[in-house]
């Protein structure tokens, strides 16, 4: 088995028999140094795989969980996944994607933009003492008013706001998977948001979260940035009704802390 570093990408050629792990560990940890956002693992080339090489992708899986990093595994062989599947939980658990194109954007996303001329413009620095409020963006239809609320209670507070897209990832695929469309929506909804702040000088940040469930993302992303307010965009039009309301039943229990449910016009 051969191992290549490249920028983002770990490339592994040639007979996989055995588990590689130690070897892919430390190429895993430089990249990663390289690019925090995530390394893909390559897979195009290798030529064989037997149930011992694939421990190398649960050890890639525990490492990944246990650093919360991001690691892709791209372009798999045939022969390899027939193997992969007869080991359980990495056929169940391990997030594949097709091309090593369509992980690089799974990764980059929200990384892509830096240069944009929005970029440019210059920042209202954050008030460390202003409040910190938390806003989740969750439909096409309310993510508008939403941020408009959210905007002009920042402006009464000298408040920052951390934006939050959630990135619902069904329980049946695992949870790093590649999801284009949702990611692509994700990352436009995010920078549209980030821009309607910056032109208002609000500070704000931006953040991509995946999980299983709103809700759940909510209480995280609560802990992470301290957010002593929270503004929910709701499902919006009359077929969403039943939505809009289960999402408020959810999220109300884990949250401790003034909350704003917004729904756009019907």
């Amino acid at each position: 088995m051969i191992v290549e570093s490249y920028e983002d990408q770990i490339i592994l050629s040639g007979p996989l028999r055995s588990n590689f792990w130690d070897t892919i560990h430390t190429a895993i940890s430089l990249a990663l140094k390289k690019s925090p956002q995530g390394v893909i693992i390559n897979c195009s080339g290798i030529t064989e795989c037997t149930l011992e090489g694939a421990d190398t992708f649960r050890d890639i899986m525990l490492f990944t969980k246990s650093h919360d990093a991001r690691v892709l595994v791209a372009e798999v062989p045939e022969q390899v996944l027939f193997v992969l599947k007869q080991a359980p939980e990495v056929r169940s658990q391990l997030a594949i994607s097709s091309t090593v194109e369509e992980a690089r954007q799974s990764l980059f996303r929200l990384h892509d933009h830096e240069d944009e001329p929005h970029k440019k413009k210059k920042k209202k620095p954050v008030v460390t003492g202003g409040m910190q409020v938390l806003v989740c963006l969750t439909d096409r239809g309310s993510d508008s008013a939403a941020l408009e609320a959210a905007i002009e209670y920042a402006n009464n507070l000298q408040g920052h706001l951390s934006l939050v897209f959630p990135l619902i990832v069904p329980r049946e695929l695992p949870l790093q998977s590649a999801l284009p469309e949702e990611e692509g929506r994700g990352a436009e909804v995010l920078r549209w948001a980030e821009v309607e702040a910056e032109t208002n000088q609000i500070p704000a940040s931006v953040k991509m979260e995946r999980g299983r469930e709103v809700a759940a993302i909510i209480e995280e992303a609560m802990d992470e940035t301290k957010a002593e307010r929270l503004i929910v965009a709701l499902p919006s039009g009359e077929e969403s009704a039943e939505l809009a309301a289960k999402l408020v039943r959810s999220v109300l229990p884990k949250v401790r802390v003034p909350i704003m449910f917004v729904r756009g016009a019907d």
